[in-house]
């Protein structure tokens, strides 16, 4: 019994202290999730998880897992961070754990969110919400709420506003920070409409104000209080309080907008002009750099195509220059042994000098020894004999050392040259086996980059034919108009077109391949072809596109994905039923109302479809309009409302808009033509940054 008590006991320590361990590791996870300590972020989440994983304790652990997932798409890498979700959501339908596909999910609008892929965000919202409600209907799903009053109060959409966080009131559980949030928003949208059209009266909004502030808010922590304390006090008319109030937003968009429309209400229109141009100013800056931010990363494939070209070339310069530097050693070892064959000439005629002087010595010598015996010829002629037999072979003995010295420093040199020589000779040959080698290289790497550009050529040759550019099939069918063009970037695109005729109606599609190169192109003929096929059977757009997305999906390891719209047009009734998947939505132009009125352009809504072959499983919803006779129908990719001029500035809605003001006389080939020049007049020298596709169509 004792030894029982003892284990569990030891038990129930164990268990303590993980406890405890895992709440230290939260708090250092989400007090280390808005630095830049990358490698101590990591470390207490994998603890962590491991930690929670060996407990049980599920929801502790996906929160952290998509903590990392969130970290890493700000702080590291856009795409690792999209892989860990997708990672995190096969691990939760693997496990059946409906808390990890709720996580995963949540986590995936965040990072929609900060792409500025709103109505993607907005969608995964609801899914949230619902996904709550069914399975986790204890838990409050105020969070998404508020995030979805976010994005309507950006929209200026007041009155969705309020339903929303009227609808997040009513969650079981309400954190009371969340509680807070959602009065605000209901007294912002209630203050909005009062001031606005009055739909709202004093008294409901004095209610709704009353009730935030017993929730007692810290309205010197969170823009949306300050905002709401702005609107009490526009709707008390305490203007200067407003302003003093606009002043403390922290977002600076915001503040300049509320600052520059108080001033106005305050009579200083000079200060209010000027502070509104501030926020032009501040919102082009901002709108700029994201769209520079999204063009970046989907240009970032065409970008380590273009580095890998590029250091392909630097490879071929650094071969030339080792080349050249070989054929400069070949010319200092020549020259060099030139100067040691001239230095050995010089030994040579120095040791002769040398042997002419030990010559002239002897000779001297020779003549000092018969003056000696001259003069000692009275002592002794014998003396004289032995003496001058003496000297003679002293002299001799002399001269045979002399002789065999240089016979001997000769021998040595001619070796030491011989030996120089041989080596010479040899690293000359090894030196023009390299420059052979390279030369060889260098021909084979020239013929391989040729064979490249060729086979792009070809390709782009092969993606143009396959979009369809017979448009005079439409002379047989009275009042109907087509033209479409298309220009790639560079070699190959991702853009993509096609129509045809069938049974009187016309299916058309157009549509926009993530990233660029040949693998966009791949899949833009895939896209066409199954299109194709698809509109053959008579389905109608919004199931064509579930049938695309299915298929794209499928093993999309690369993650690249397609916007598309999808149209069926009866010729005899003029009706339109559509499908858009995440593409730009299309203009409609209306005629003018009088002979020299101005026409009447403007967007067409669309369904918030998520682009083709993201994920699987989608059900793709469809619209339709009544009757197009009479009317113009423009669609295009985002090359052109994205196009930039060597400032940076982009085209943009308005200007599209604009140029359809006039054009109520010209046919469809002739708006393509005027569009494609107006734009090419405005981008002037700076490099196309996307392909460029328009298709026009008019039924009379």
């Amino acid at each position: 019994m004792i030894h029982l008590l003892f284990l569990l006991l030891s038990l129930s320590a164990a268990a303590q202290q993980e406890k405890k361990d895992i709440e230290e590791l939260s708090t250092t996870m989400y007090r280390l999730y808005n630095t830049d300590s990358i490698e101590k972020f990591m470390a207490a989440t994998d603890r962590l998880k491991a930690l929670t994983k060996k407990t049980g304790d599920e929801q502790t652990f996906y929160k952290a897992w998509c903590n990392q997932a969130l970290f890493t798409f700000r702080k590291i890498n856009r795409s690792k961070g999209i892989e860990l979700v997708k990672e995190i959501k096969a691990y939760a339908e693997k496990e059946d754990s409906k808390y990890g596909l709720y996580s995963a999910t949540s986590a995936n609008v965040t990072m929609l969110s900060i792409m500025n892929q709103t109505m993607l965000a907005e969608k995964g919202l609801y899914e949230c919400i619902d996904y709550l409600h069914r399975y986790f209907p204890n838990e409050s799903a105020a969070i998404n709420y508020i995030g979805l009053c976010r994005i309507n109060f950006n929209r200026v959409n007041f009155r969705k506003t309020l339903e929303l966080a009227q609808r997040g009131l009513q969650e079981p559980n309400i954190q009371p920070i969340h509680t807070q949030l959602l009065h605000a928003y209901v007294c912002i949208a209630l203050g909005a409409m009062h001031r606005r059209d009055g739909s709202y009266s004093e008294e409901e909004y004095d209610k709704a104000y009353r009730e935030w502030k017993q929730t007692q808010p810290k309205v010197n922590e969170n823009d949306m209080f300050k905002i709401a304390e702005y609107y009490h006090a526009k709707t008390k008319k305490d203007y200067q309080q407003a302003l003093e109030i606009a002043k403390t937003i922290v977002s600076p968009l915001i503040r300049l907008s509320y600052v520059s429309d108080t001033y106005g209400f305050l009579g200083d229109y000079a200060t209010a002009l000027k502070t509104y141009k501030e926020f032009k100013d501040l919102s082009d800056s901002l709108s700029a750099r994201e769209v520079r931010q999204m063009a970046a990363e989907h240009s970032l494939q065409l970008d380590v195509a273009r580095s890998e070209n590029e250091a392909k070339d630097l490879r071929l310069a650094n071969q030339a220059l080792k080349l050249e530097h070989i054929s400069d050693e070949l010319d200092q070892k020549r020259l060099e042994e030139e100067a040691l064959n001239l230095s050995l000439e010089n030994q040579r005629i120095e040791l002769e000098n040398r042997d002419i002087e030990l010559q002239n010595i002897a000779v001297k010598l020779k003549n000092d020894s018969l003056d000696k015996n001259n003069k000692d010829l009275q002592l002794s002629e014998w003396e004289s004999k032995m003496e001058a037999q003496k000297q003679s072979e002293r002299t001799y003995h002399v001269f045979m050392y002399m002789l065999g010295l240089v016979a001997a420093i000769i021998i040595a040199a001619l070796g030491f040259i011989l030996h120089r020589h041989k080596r010479h000779e040899k690293a000359i040959e090894t030196a023009y086996e390299k420059l052979e080698n390279a030369y060889g290289q260098l021909e084979e790497t020239t013929k391989a980059k040729e064979r490249i550009e060729s086979e792009l050529r070809i390709a782009r040759d092969i993606q143009m034919s396959m979009v369809p550019r017979n448009f005079n099939i439409f002379q047989q069918y009275s009042g109907v108009d087509l033209y479409a063009s298309m220009k790639p970037a560079k070699e190959v695109g991702g853009d993509l077109y096609d129509f045809f005729m069938q049974n009187n109606k016309l299916f058309l599609c157009i549509g926009d391949v993530s990233g660029k190169g040949v693998p966009a192109s791949m899949t833009m003929a895939v896209a066409v072809n199954l299109f194709h096929n698809y509109a053959k059977e008579g389905f109608p757009p919004e199931y064509i596109a579930t049938r695309l997305n299915d298929t794209l999906a499928a093993d999309n390891e690369s993650g690249m994905f397609v916007t598309m719209f999808i149209a069926e047009i009866d010729l005899t009734t003029g009706q339109m039923k559509y499908c858009n998947a995440g593409h730009n939505p299309p203009i409609i132009i209306d005629p003018p109302l009088t002979s020299d009125g101005p026409c009447h352009p403007g967007f067409a809504e669309v369904e918030s479809n998520a682009p083709i072959g993201l994920w699987p499983d989608l059900e793709f919803l469809g619209e339709s309009i009544d009757n197009l006779r009479g009317r113009t129908l423009f669609l295009y990719t985002d090359g052109l409302n994205e196009a930039e001029n060597s400032f940076q500035e982009q085209f943009g809605d308005k200007r599209l808009l604009n140029f359809f003001q006039s054009r109520s006389n010209e046919d469809c080939q002739q708006i393509v033509s005027q569009m494609n020049a107006t734009v090419s007049y405005f981008v002037g020298d700076a490099e196309p940054s996307d392909d460029l596709t328009m298709l026009c169509l008019k039924i009379s």
